[in-house]
């Protein structure tokens, strides 16, 4: 039930990095404030931004895990902990066609459509 709630927003805040939301496996324990993603795939150009030597070509984490501390998340004393197991990347170098005009261009359009939906989110955050 949670599951059904809280996918969205992770779909959100998260789809600019993973392929498809892994629902089914999608673990939400929501007074113990943990929250866990299993058998995540990474998308290609979730790290393009960062404007890397390399281009990673797949990406898998084993799980994906949140800890959350719900009583104290609005006063924001303590911090949201990510813990990552089973990472697994596949990259190559870059193609120097890679770097020309257009692809440049797309990953620009990408990095600044990602800057405004994390504004977006805050903003619709900071409203609640």
């Amino acid at each position: 039930m949670l599951e059904g709630i809280i996918a969205p927003t992770l779909e959100r805040l998260l789809g600019q990095y993973i392929v498809d939301l892994p629902r089914e496996q999608l673990r939400v324990g929501l007074w113990s404030g943990v929250l866990r993603l299993e058998n995540v795939r990474l998308k290609p150009d979730a790290f393009d931004a960062l404007k890397l030597p390399f281009a990673m070509r797949e990406g898998t984490i084993d799980l994906l895990e949140l800890k959350i501390a719900w009583k104290t998340l609005l006063l924001r004393s303590h911090p949201i902990c990510v813990t990552l197991e089973g990472v697994a990347l596949t990259a190559s170098p870059r193609a120097e066609d890679e770097w020309a005009a257009e692809p440049a261009e797309k990953r620009a359009l990408a990095l600044k459509r990602a800057a405004l939906a994390a504004a977006a989110e805050l903003a619709a955050t900071k409203r609640r």
